[in-house]
């Protein structure tokens, strides 16, 4: 494949995935309509100072508000033409501007194949069982037919079914999908095929219903109970129909994926407008592997601002699999000197290939691109961008050197690479022109099953999930219940974040967990991810929120964190690697105590 290098005029002081997403343009290639988006617009999280201003732009077809930033910002989404995301982004209002980012589920595809059945932990024998509290459940596939999700009665535990792939009406929440509340859902359930009542499509072994199972499932149909089984449950399926136009051929290529990160942020607002004033915890089984880990992407943003916004709530994430995986690497690149960043892809992967670098925005790197047969491909210095094309003038890799993120300061190199490039090892140089810190770390973009890595040796540290650095989210890792020296799970993603905080904030169960299996009504399956140990907190402060309310008393997300970090189990065995561990591994009746304890004293 004959390769050679060109410079592009796409305006560079904006987010490198809108740069991506107008150089596709400038190519021809159509934006295809999303199920939220038209044709030729893009979903937005926008950063802005004068939310009237960003309302009132004819270009914006407006979202959700989010909630402010603790300097005043509001953390907004949108959905915007692409042919005019330069002129948004130089807008006065605009401080931040984000495309959406396809999500994944945080499970472990590889986990092994046989396992004899463990309960996920033991029954919790206190009395509110999470009664009047909202657990909110962010994913795809919601089994609500299955007896977990049912009353004694046959109907339903659901307040609400926001689906998001349903048909768009005008009264559909933020414009697109359809929503079901509960006498909707429960008049389906008396239908013979309850999930064609609702035209709603539901795989086998999904993904959300075994994730909702573990936090609130009651043991109705399956004889296991979750953790919070007196919950009500609100659950909205995230979008498989979406995808991210800018790493997609246009209308000729759809990956599926669970939602983005747009649709996410809306998905958090409806939850919570609709508990109210209840108190409400959702739970966020997703992500990506990519990001600045320090915090400041704008839907780490979004959620502090919600969980912020008033007392009792709370977001728990899964910390992510991609421990071992190799897709991180840090180093230092030296004044006047180069650091090579090799990477290892196979010969005709089938996927697009994406990965960043972060670095201080007082340092100043150049990036070349080397490729396997040693060839010197092309440079870009800071603030600039460019493409590699074929004999045929297509772009075959795009990268992008951006400088002063606005969210953080710091720059950003990214590079995105087209699938069935030559295999081997291709090498990122790093040219330090302008050199105070020289820090960098890399990450390179999830690809399920056809993953790419860093050549080893392995830096398996700052691992986490993209949105699960964030201030105020509590943040989920995975230990294996079903050993007696309860091992970390292999696959756990490792803090701390890039700016050297705690993360994850503890550790759960979500190793060989049995809980619902969807089109079954009564039976369980098995799974094993960060996935599954997250709805165990999320249960856990279920608990902790209704035993709260039993004594009449509200909770901040600070207050949240300082019991679940006071109630972690004692004389657990912490073998090494505490970045790993955060507080501890979660003990459910001790955090219940703790509340009780707390208010008791009053």
């Amino acid at each position: 494949m004959q390769l050679q290098f060109e410079s592009t005029d796409i305006f560079a002081d904006i987010d490198p995935r809108l740069q991506r997403l107008l150089e596709r343009k400038s190519r021809g290639i159509t934006i295809a309509a999303t199920t939220s988006t038209e044709k030729e617009e893009v979903a937005v999280i926008a950063k802005v100072n004068n939310l009237k201003e960003w309302l009132s732009m004819n270009e914006v077809y407006p979202g959700a508000d989010l909630g402010s930033t603790p300097n005043g910002e509001r953390i907004v989404t949108g959905r915007i033409p692409v042919s005019r995301i330069e002129h948004i982004k130089q807008s006065d209002c605009v401080v931040s501007l984000k495309p959406a980012q396809a999500l994944k589920p945080a499970i472990n595809i590889n986990s092994p194949a046989t396992v004899a059945k463990q309960d996920l932990c033991s029954q919790n024998s206190l009395e509110e069982q999470g009664s009047d509290v909202v657990v909110g459940i962010i994913d795809v596939g919601c089994d609500f037919a299955h007896k977990n999700f049912r009353h004694p009665d046959g109907s339903t535990r659901l307040l609400a079914f926001w689906n998001q792939d349903g048909h768009s009406n005008p009264k559909s929440p933020y414009g697109y999908g359809q929503e079901y509340k509960r006498d909707e859902i429960n008049q389906a359930l008396s239908a013979s095929d309850p999930y064609a009542a609702l035209g709603y499509e539901l795989e086998e072994r999904a993904h959300g219903t075994h994730v909702m199972d573990i936090a609130v499932g009651n043991g109705q149909g399956s004889g296991l109970s979750g953790v919070a089984p007196g919950a009500d449950i609100v659950f909205v399926q995230l979008s498989q129909n979406e995808y991210t136009p800018l790493i997609e051929n246009g209308e000729q290529a759809v990956e599926s994926c669970f939602g983005d990160t747009v649709a996410l942020l809306e998905a958090m607002r409806y939850i919570f407008g609709i508990a109210g004033d209840r108190p409400c915890v959702i739970n966020i089984s997703l992500g990506l592997y990519g990001g600045p880990h320090d915090g400041t992407t704008l839907v780490e943003q979004g959620i502090d601002a919600l969980v912020s916004e008033k007392p009792n709530r709370a977001i728990v994430i899964a910390a992510g699999n991609s421990y071992d995986t190799g897709i991180h690497a840090s180093g230092i690149v030296s004044p006047n000197q180069h650091f090579d960043l090799q990477w290892q892809i196979p010969h005709r992967n089938p996927r697009q290939k994406e990965i960043e670098i972060w670095y201080d925005g007082g340092d100043r790197f150049q990036l070349e691109i080397i490729a396997p047969d040693g060839s010197s491909l092309g440079r870009v210095d800071l603030g600039e961008n460019g493409e590699v094309v074929d004999t045929e003038d297509n772009t075959i890799i795009f990268f992008t050197n951006r400088h002063s993120d606005p969210n953080n300061g710091d720059n950003v190199i990214c590079v995105f690479m087209e699938p069935d490039l030559p295999g081997g090892i291709w090498t990122l140089r790093l040219h330090g022109i302008h050199v105070i810190n020289g820090k960098f770390h890399a990450w390179i973009e999830r690809e399920d099953h056809s993953q790419t890595c860093f050549v080893p040796p392995h830096d398996n540290t700052h691992t986490l999930n993209t949105i699960a650095c964030g201030y105020k989210s509590i943040v989920v890792g995975s230990y294996d219940n079903t050993k007696t020296n309860k091992p970390l799970s292999f696959f756990s993603s490792s803090g701390p974040t890039r700016d050297g905080r705690q993360k994850p904030d503890l550790i759960a169960p979500g190793h060989h967990i049995w809980a619902a299996a969807s089109r079954t009504a009564t039976q369980v399956v098995r799974m094993s991810g960060t996935s599954m140990a997250a709805p165990v907190v999320t249960g856990a402060i279920a608990l902790i929120f209704a035993e709260a309310l039993a004594h009449n008393q509200s909770l901040t997300i600070e207050e949240i964190r300082e019991l679940l970090a006071a109630s972690t189990q004692k004389n657990f065995p912490i073998h090494s690697q505490p970045e790993r561990y955060g507080y501890g591994a979660i003990d459910l009746n001790a955090a219940v105590l703790a509340v009780q304890d707390k208010f008791s004293r009053l």
